[in-house]
């Protein structure tokens, strides 16, 4: 594994413990294992009903009500 991989791993475990702590994150990373999570297909899920700007406004409006995180909602594509 490279350095940048290592660091984006170390990011995410250290983001999914922040929020979940350690037995909520060791569970996930379970479940993403076992059900062969496709991240791209759940993306795509969320975002197929955006076709226009106003579209894409509402999605952000409606994510960032949902957003239980301390990072910027706006960075959701």
């Amino acid at each position: 594994m490279n350095v940048g991989a290592t660091e984006i791993i170390n990011q995410g475990l250290s983001c999914l413990s922040y929020h979940l702590g350690a037995q909520k994150t060791e569970q996930f990373i379970a479940v993403m294992l076992r059900e062969r999570f496709d991240y791209t297909r759940w993306r795509q899920t969320l975002i197929d009903e955006v076709k226009t700007f106003d579209d894409l406004d509402n999605f952000i409006d409606r994510t960032k009500t949902k957003a239980v995180f301390n990072g910027n909602p706006d960075v959701i594509l």
